[in-house]
């Protein structure tokens, strides 16, 4: 251990000494910071190639993918209908007409001073199902779902009723209306459709049926074979009645599904005159995932361009500058991309430049506008052009395929960057290694030299304090001869 105060008994700056011994002795250290921190560079511009990469694998794997190529266009010239189309629609056109809209039933109660209480009690049983008959209705049958019965209390307001409904899961929803002091039941069906109406049945006290509409009776909703009795009905269920280029079609709810293969139609009004409803190919969206293709290619290039080039303005070359595996990397890109396509000639288009993506002289890719709205033209042929796999009867994968499969390739466990990036980990990790062994010796060899020193500090201290005697006892002599 080095003494509390060296150099008192020599004189001689021990500290100084040893310091700039030491930092001799840590020279290599920092060549080994360097060595790790070029390393650490290295390693995050592998990073962001894989990042890159895998950008592209994800633009290529959307363009290979087969709602791409088939997705639809949805076009109404009236907005009382709306809707949206699947890759199963067939391209086409057809007019539109709805008679009316699918319904809820619904009913309302008689009057009660507002908060007031109902006064009487009961039973009420409300039943989901169909009304059938002439007029309105005036049979009733009783869907999957069994009657749910509500009790009520003499004491209830027609707010507690209303509560007690809603939390029964009988189908239906009850809300109270008010105007000028006087409040009403209303209860509403939960869905549209004919199959989606409903009967209240009433019963007093004792369970005897109430068929006059008297006390509880007056909130059922049912008929005696003569007439409806008890709530008054608004709506009655209905199912929507349109025409499809004048062929009848009915739907329990306001959206149609599949009326035409792979449309959905949204019914919202009736309609004065025919709507025209047209069924696309929805072109721009192919054109948005082949522009997000080219964007991940030219990110691609342009970053490992920057990382392995060498700048005369700054005079800095790039973290991987001379690195083969990376230009490797980018000149295999270049040469899938200008490529010949899957087979001598697909619709007329053979290499990307046929098709509106054009090589620059940076090696990235710009899009010819006419070129490419021409080849949209022939959509089964630039499908095959750009993501046929080899497996399918035209030999040979498409050019966007061979790039994407390329990029997931280097970057897979046994790809050119994923072995990159391993052995610059291993390199970081045993530089880290010899930096901690190294620190470790400098340690040592700090603590020897101010050992040594130390030693020394004393022997030369020991001297100078003999030297002092033997002068002090030269100087009593001299006085006393």
């Amino acid at each position: 251990m080095p003494i509390s105060s060296p150099g008192i008994g020599s004189g001689l700056d021990v500290n100084s000494i040893v310091t700039k011994l030491v930092a001799l002795e840590k020279r290599p250290l920092g060549l080994m910071q360097t060595k790790g921190n070029v390393l650490q560079s290295k390693l995050s511009a592998w990073g962001q190639i894989k990042s890159a990469l895998a950008t592209l694998d994800d633009a290529g794997t959307a363009l290979a993918t087969a709602s791409t190529w088939n997705g639809r266009t949805f076009t109404s010239n009236n907005t009382s209908v709306t809707g949206s189309a699947t890759a199963t629609a067939l391209a086409s056109s057809f007019s539109l007409e709805v008679t009316n809209l699918a319904k809820t039933q619904s009913v309302k109660s008689g009057q009660l001073p507002t908060g007031s209480a109902i006064g009487s009690s009961g039973t009420l049983s409300i039943q989901v199902g169909q009304w059938t008959g002439v007029g309105a209705g005036t049979n009733f049958a009783g869907g999957a779902a069994p009657a749910v019965d509500i009790s009520v209390a003499s004491t209830d307001t027609l707010s507690d009723l209303a509560s007690k409904i809603n939390n029964a899961g009988a189908g239906v929803t009850a809300l109270v209306v008010t105007n000028a002091g006087q409040d009403q039941l209303l209860i509403r069906g939960n869905a549209t459709g004919d199959a989606s109406g409903f009967r209240i049945q009433a019963a007093d006290g004792g369970g005897v049926p109430i068929t006059n509409g008297s006390g509880v009776g007056g909130f059922a909703f049912a008929h005696d074979g003569a007439s409806f009795y008890g709530a008054t009905r608004t709506q009655e269920a209905l199912n929507a009645n349109l025409k499809i280029d004048g062929i009848d079609v009915t739907s329990a709810t306001n959206t149609v599904s599949n009326a035409v293969p792979g449309v959905t139609l949204n019914l919202t009004a009736n309609t004065a005159a025919p709507v025209q409803i047209t069924v696309g190919v929805d072109k721009e969206a192919t054109k948005s995932k082949i522009e997000a293709f080219r964007v991940a290619y030219n990110s691609a290039r342009t970053l490992i361009n920057n990382l392995t080039n060498y700048d005369e303005g700054t005079k800095n070359g790039g973290p991987l500058l001379g690195d083969g595996t990376a230009m490797g990397v980018d000149s295999m890109l270049r040469n899938l991309a200008g490529s010949n396509g899957p087979s001598a000639n697909v619709g007329g288009i053979k290499r990307l430049s046929d098709m509106g993506l054009q090589m620059q002289r940076d090696g990235t890719l710009t899009t010819n506008t006419s070129k490419l709205d021409a080849a949209m033209n022939n959509l089964g042929a630039l499908q095959t052009f750009l993501t046929n796999s080899s497996s399918a009867p035209t030999p040979g994968d498409g050019i966007a395929r061979r790039i994407r499969d390329f990029a997931r390739g280097a970057n897979s466990s046994d790809g050119n960057v994923s072995g990159r990036s391993a052995a610059l980990k291993k390199a970081i990790s045993n530089n880290t290694k010899d930096m901690d062994a190294f620190s470790v010796r400098v340690a040592r060899t700090e603590t020897r030299l101010y050992a040594q020193f130390s030693r020394l500090d004393a022997n030369v201290g020991t001297i100078n304090s003999l030297g002092n005697f033997v002068s002090q006892q030269i100087a009593q002599w001299n006085k006393s001869g």
